[in-house]
């Protein structure tokens, strides 16, 4: 994959997160999928002209909200830290397993 140059804002504003279930479905039912051994990732491009992320991890991934959340944090920041890679699309990570004992780095090379 090639070198990402990151903005110099490395914020992440509401602007930038799926939230509605209608995008969701959306997302899910007319965007291409690509599977790894933890994630599913739907992709679909969007007219926004910057990438937005929605993030799926339910609780047969972990019972204990400490875990998911956690999971949910890291692919928040893997996301904002290679926004320029996503280009303008919708992207939906659906968790597979437990990945909350995971470093970041190895989350961060599987999505890669």
């Amino acid at each position: 994959m090639e070198k990402v140059v990151l903005e110099s804002n490395n914020s992440f504003p509401a602007k930038f997160k799926i939230k509605t279930s209608r995008d969701f479905r959306t997302i899910f039912s007319q965007g291409s999928r690509i599977y790894s051994e933890n994630f599913i990732l739907y992709t679909k491009t969007n007219s926004f002209g910057f990438p937005r992320l929605g993030v799926s991890a339910g609780r047969k991934v972990s019972p204990l909200s400490v875990r998911r959340n956690r999971i949910k944090r890291v692919l928040r920041e893997v996301f904002r830290k290679n926004k320029p890679v996503f280009y303008s699309n919708d992207v939906v990570f659906v968790v597979k397993n437990d990945v909350s004992n995971k470093k970041f780095s190895e989350i961060c090379s599987e999505i890669k």
